[in-house]
């Protein structure tokens, strides 16, 4: 007991210390609320998310839900925030597929190989991102065809207006396929994926997939390499003993890491401003905030939307790899 207490009075100074900062936060922002919501009122100006129950007004360029003039500005931030997942979770594919090739290139034996692997990383990881992004929207995007024209592969369709798929569609007869079909100066029928999004996804893949290439390439070289040779003795090729036994221990070590990457592409994803693709920082930080003049209530949206984003990546790559370390124990 008298060492309690004598830590306890050791350390009461810096509890007393922690619980006055605390407080000195706390009335900063009571104080700070309390003076916004006053000078609100003295300008007329309502407070509050009610503004979301109204009437948007506007249209959505690419909506995965119903979405017209008539929706609620609450649809709106779902629309954008679903437009933002969709671009993030592309991204994080491509680039995660890119980063595992370029790191095994990098360690590749060909002098080729490694060469063009090197490159790659050391041009892309040097320009700006958003650089990258408007070459691929203004620059690569303004080689593809009119609607005339339209690249066909199948039932897809490419031209300037985007990346057009088939579309089931479910009626009276049953379950039909739409094929998006060139009608005019339009497509008609189908799915499409904007211009914009091909532009920003190849942007945010191609820069963030140098990155994690050296993240990935770390975590190869912390795996001994009698690993590789051990399973070259039981008969495995070299790319089934990369895949099979050299990244699986390397994902342990790469994990944490790519997790920061992950959310620095997410967050890199408000870009997409830039070229006009509805994502969160444009639907809700830009049209929304400017129709309903809530700009404190629509930046609070904005915020923590990405932070809920950025949380939920975390979340999913802790899962994984505590899923990986279980099996690797076992």
């Amino acid at each position: 007991m008298k060492l309690s207490r004598a830590v306890l009075l050791e350390r009461l100074p810096g509890y007393a210390g922690q619980a006055l900062l605390l407080a000195a936060v706390a009335w900063l922002a009571w104080r700070g609320a309390a003076n916004f919501i006053a000078n609100a009122r003295s300008l007329g100006i309502s407070i509050g998310f009610g503004f979301l129950r109204g009437e948007a007004g506007f249209e959505i360029a690419q909506a995965l839900i119903p979405f017209g003039p008539a929706s609620s500005y609450r649809d709106a931030v779902i629309v954008a925030t679903l437009n933002t997942l969709l671009v993030v979770a592309l991204a994080a594919v491509f680039s995660t597929l890119i980063g595992l090739c370029v790191a095994f290139g990098r360690l590749a034996r060909h002098p080729l190989v490694r060469g063009a692997s090197t490159a790659y990383v050391e041009v892309f990881r040097n320009i700006p991102l958003l650089l990258q992004v408007f070459f691929w929207y203004f620059s690569a995007m303004a080689l593809l065809p009119g609607v005339a024209d339209s690249l066909q592969f199948g039932g897809v369709l490419l031209n300037n207006r985007g990346l057009f798929f088939p579309r089931l569609l479910h009626g009276a007869a049953g379950w039909t396929l739409d094929l998006p079909r060139a009608e005019g100066f339009n497509v008609a029928g189908g799915v499409v994926l904007l211009p914009e999004l091909m532009a920003l996804t190849l942007g945010l893949a191609i820069y963030n997939g140098t990155f994690l290439a050296e993240i990935f390439r770390a975590g190869i070289l912390s795996v001994p390499r009698g690993q590789s040779e051990a399973a070259a003795t039981v008969g495995l090729s070299g790319a089934r003993a990369a895949l099979l036994v050299v990244l699986p221990q390397a994902l342990r070590v790469a994990l944490p890491p790519a997790a920061g990457q992950y959310q620095t592409l997410a967050k890199a994803s408000s870009l997409a401003a830039a070229i006009g693709y509805p994502d969160i920082m444009q639907i809700v930080g830009g049209t929304v905030l400017s129709q309903t003049s809530q700009a404190l209530e629509a930046m609070a949206l904005v915020v923590l939307l990405y932070a809920a984003i950025n949380l939920a990546i975390a979340l999913a790559v802790n899962l994984a790899n505590g899923r990986l370390l279980r099996r690797q124990a076992r």
